[in-house]
């Protein structure tokens, strides 16, 4: 019994570490799949700090954009047709990373369809976050 509640107790810690290092996570979904942008502390502690004498951040919101867009296209065939729609400074405890949100285009035929933004998030020092994706099925209200 006592070796139980030891391992217990190790597989408890050794969870709880794991959990603990992620500093961030953000979601996106489009077309059946689930895009995950996971930050953990470690990886926001190796980019560029924002400090409060500072008046702009250290990467522009220019680069930032030119750095989703370039992820955007490595996920999508059509993502020159998709439209900026907001870059967003985030804080996360002792730095700041954007969220630069896209809209995909409407499908064929389809003029008043809405889209929910796809968000690419990228640190100080310019580089988009890698999404983990997976499948997702997006859920539908039941027809009572």
């Amino acid at each position: 019994m006592t070796r139980i509640a030891a391992l217990a107790l190790i597989i408890g810690t050794l969870c709880g570490t794991t959990i603990s290092q992620q500093a961030a996570e953000f979601s996106s979904y489009y077309s059946r799949s689930r895009y995950d942008f996971r930050l953990t502390h470690k990886q926001l502690l190796n980019t560029p700090a924002w400090l409060e004498d500072e008046p702009n951040p250290p990467l522009s919101p220019r680069t930032a954009q030119s750095a989703a867009l370039r992820y955007l296209r490595t996920l999508f065939d059509d993502a020159s047709a998709w439209r900026l729609e907001e870059i967003q400074l985030v804080p996360l405890s002792e730095r700041w990373v954007y969220v630069v949100s896209f809209t995909p285009p409407p499908p064929p035929n389809c003029y008043d369809c809405l889209a929910s933004p796809f968000r690419i998030v990228v640190t100080m020092d310019g580089n988009a976050v890698t999404a983990v994706v997976s499948r997702w099925k997006p859920t539908t209200p039941s027809g009572r």
